[in-house]
């Protein structure tokens, strides 16, 4: 190691770069503030950093991206970033995964992070990470921005102390916007225009620097309220706000005591009999579709497709009947069931969601990780 490389930071108070290399960060986005994000944690020399994102890189993007150049355009931007990344400090482990993260990230693997970025630019997206790095015990810092203000929010979860979530403020206007997104069941709309906010190089460098210091504040662990930065670019003003949890929550008020988690994989049903035997009904990480059939034709064919499989996997074109092409379509669409629904749906086969939850809202709740085998 080159310790000149971060012999000025390491008069800063805090910054010994035995630390920072310790640590293992999860950025989740590589859009405008996730590239300020991962360039702050690479010149801060941090061990190792994980960059997930699922998009890929549009012309519009350059303006506001600083590891992007007009040859990556169409390229993969969590590889693109990480790409330039590793120019800064070749000793920084960058690791660059593409997909939707609800996909690629995996509880157990969550846990063992120093800490978890949030840098996704929509309400669905934050409302899931904030669930995962709470069941993970991970402390989750959130990041947004618009033309005018970077905001950063910082949830102490890795403590285990009942704390704010995301969604422990979220007005009820916000849950509104993203039932609009939906169909009835759980179905998201096929010709759904997308909102976009106008933001700028400016507030995502911001974002990006208040993200990465909380970033190194919380990596330490400890017990703390939940809290908001928002810091206005062109007034100079700021403002933090302690953010009380709300005992009420839709997102986690069942979820204080955090479930104890149990590696479940293809056993879930051992797992689940081994660690609440006398549960009669899971909540599920996701909605699932149980059954289908025609209500004008009464024809049950799309069933053999359908019954089983992820909801988010499809739109609300598959209202429309295959047998008499009407849209009548009848979908049990349910991110809840019995146990003896799932034993009878997949018998053997793998529940194909992230993890199930048993007994929550009390000192018995359980999570089954389905993504890690025991």
């Amino acid at each position: 190691m080159d310790r000149q490389r971060y012999l000025r930071q390491q008069q800063v108070e805090g910054l010994a770069i035995e630390r920072l290399q310790a640590m293992h960060v999860t950025v989740i986005g590589a859009g405008a503030v996730g590239n300020e994000v991962v360039k702050n944690l690479a010149l801060m020399g941090v061990g190792a950093v994980d960059v997930h994102d699922f998009d890929r890189v549009e012309i519009h993007n350059l303006t506001r991206s600083v590891f992007l150049r007009e040859a990556d355009v169409g390229a993969g931007k969590a590889a693109a970033v990480v790409a330039r990344a590793a120019e800064v400090d070749p000793q920084v482990r960058l690791h660059a995964i593409e997909g939707d993260f609800w996909r690629t990230v995996r509880l157990a693997a969550l846990g063992r992070r120093s800490v978890v970025i949030g840098a996704v630019d929509n309400l669905e997206a934050r409302i899931r990470l904030s669930q995962l790095c709470l069941l993970a015990g991970v402390d989750l810092v959130n990041a947004g921005i618009d033309a005018r203000h970077a905001a950063v929010e910082v949830f102490r979860f890795a403590a285990g102390a009942p704390c704010a979530c995301f969604e422990c403020h979220l007005p009820a206007a916000a849950y509104q916007r993203l039932a609009e997104r939906y169909s009835c069941g759980w179905l998201r709309r096929a010709l759904l225009a997308e909102d976009r906010i106008a933001t700028t190089a400016i507030t995502a460098s911001v974002a990006g620097a208040l993200a990465v210091q909380a970033a190194l504040d919380v990596g330490g662990g400890g017990a703390a309220p939940s809290r908001r930065v928002m810091f206005d670019t062109r007034g100079g003003g700021s403002t933090v706000s302690t953010l009380e949890r709300n005992a009420h929550c839709a997102g986690c008020a069942s979820l204080w005591p955090r479930p104890r988690r149990f590696a479940g994989g293809p056993e879930w049903q051992a797992a689940l009999a081994a660690h609440a035997g006398d549960a009669d009904w899971v909540q599920l990480s996701e909605p699932l579709i149980f059954d289908a059939a025609c209500a004008v034709c009464e024809s049950g064919s799309s069933a053999v497709r359908l019954r089983g499989q992820r909801a988010g996997d499809f739109d609300d074109r598959i209202m429309r009947c295959e047998a008499c092409g009407q849209p009548s379509m009848r979908l049990d669409i349910r991110a809840e069931a019995t146990i003896d629904e799932l034993r009878r749906l997949f018998d053997r086969s793998p529940v194909p969601v992230k993890f199930l939850l048993a007994k929550v809202g009390g000192p018995d709740a359980v999570c089954i990780d389905l993504e890690e085998g025991p």
